[in-house]
């Protein structure tokens, strides 16, 4: 079968996006017999008992002391700067992550400072804590990128020489490690994301993994409008709370777990042996420095495939494979953020990671694992041979 832009009939019936949502059916059931508690009890939110449940749950998981389950990912890191204090100066962000956690800093007050990337993890340099600090910094943000913990070892030490805090975004990293510790374990505030895409879900929501009972205590009373107790309202807070629901959806999902990484890993190896070779086309090592939850595939389309990696996904997208350039432009692209100091020049390696790095689908709606990366792994070897025409059909599309 020929590529779609060639006539052919596209190589899926349904679009299939990066992160269609992992759901197995006995996940579903479990969430129905939880939920069905919750109703029995009439207790649908305000710290219920499955709150407090996924709460333990995930702070054990992590070998964290405390969890604070939160509405979504992007309240968890609102939570943490407020209660931490850090509402002004500047922040050190890695120029690749998605713009949430630069849009959460300047929300707080604090103007993200965009920092290059390790080329082998994609992950926050290090170095550029050096390079790139100023007297008005108060915080670096490192993320660690489709799973892949960052150096927190080395970030530590070169935070606390400049008496600047470190919180992690963690958003991808659940139940993974760094050369055995997880998020959560570094003695940071980290921040989890479980939105409807994420290898854990509870459809929406987050946490936030401590081991600081001050900070725990803080975070409690920020979610839930500033309230201490009853008719004691202490701090300016808002409602950052996650329902029962959410929490049964995440209780239901987690004994799903092992087997959803061994599926996800195999998704992984077939991508791997199916595109080892192919010109021009360089798969990123996930497995570098611990343990991941392999949700996402990502490769890189460099010069020897003949054709770039813009037309690459526009010619998947024609084929239903809805492959993201993941997190093209880039924060520092992007309107809020375009033009200030520290701009692209200063960022190589970021910018010629955003401008080559595709991510691939590796779950599938209406097909097989094994079928579907199969499936996108054949289109992206025909891209290759033929590589002048879809450059050429991309050409065409440019008025």
């Amino acid at each position: 079968m020929d590529l779609a832009i060639f006539g052919a009939p596209p190589r899926f019936a349904k679009p299939q996006p990066v992160g269609f949502p992992l759901v197995e059916p006995e996940t579903v059931r479990r969430f129905h017999r939880l939920v069905d508690r919750a109703f029995l009890r009439n207790y649908l939110t305000n710290d219920g008992p499955l709150v407090r449940r996924l709460e333990e749950e995930i702070a054990a998981l992590h070998g964290s002391r405390r969890a604070v389950f939160m509405a979504n990912g992007t309240l968890a890191q609102l939570m943490i700067l407020k209660a931490m204090g850090l509402e002004s100066g500047s922040v050190l962000v890695s120029a690749n992550t998605f713009i949430a956690t630069a849009h959460a800093c300047e929300w707080s007050g604090l103007e993200p400072v965009f920092c290059d990337i390790d080329a082998g993890s994609l992950n926050l340099d290090p170095e550029e804590i050096r390079r790139r600090h100023r007297p008005d910094v108060r915080a670096v943000i490192p993320t660690h990128v489709f799973g892949v913990v960052a150096d927190m070892r080395g970030i530590a030490p070169l935070a606390r020489e400049r008496n600047i805090a470190v919180v992690a975004d963690a958003a991808h990293a659940f139940d993974c490690d760094r050369n055995g510790t997880r998020p959560g374990g570094f003695g940071v505030p980290e921040f989890l994301s479980f939105h409807a895409t994420k290898f854990f879900s509870t459809f929406e929501g987050g946490a936030v993994l401590t081991d600081d009972a001050a900070l725990d205590a803080a975070l409690r009373d920020l979610r839930n409008f500033g309230f201490a107790g009853v008719d004691d309202v202490r701090a300016l807070g808002i409602n950052a709370k996650g329902s029962e629901a959410a929490a049964a959806f995440g209780l239901a999902s987690l004994p799903a777990l092992p087997a959803r990484r061994e599926r996800l890993r195999q998704v992984h190896d077939l991508y791997a042996r199916e595109l080892a070779g192919v010109p021009g086309l360089r798969v990123h090592n996930l497995n570098q420095a611990g343990r991941v939850n392999y949700r996402y595939f990502a490769v890189f389309i460099e010069p020897e495939f003949g054709v770039g990696r813009d037309a690459v996904a526009a010619a998947l997208w024609q084929d239903n494979v809805l492959a993201r350039k993941y997190f093209y432009p880039g924060c520092h692209r992007m309107a809020p953020y375009r033009g200030r100091p520290g701009g692209g020049a200063e960022l190589p390696v970021a910018e010629r990671a955003l401008d080559s790095i595709l991510c691939l689908p590796t779950s599938f709606d209406g097909v097989g694992w094994r079928d579907g990366a199969g499936a996108v792994s054949g289109l992206l070897k025909k891209m290759r041979d033929r590589a002048e025409r879809v450059a050429s059909w991309h050409r065409s599309l440019v008025p």
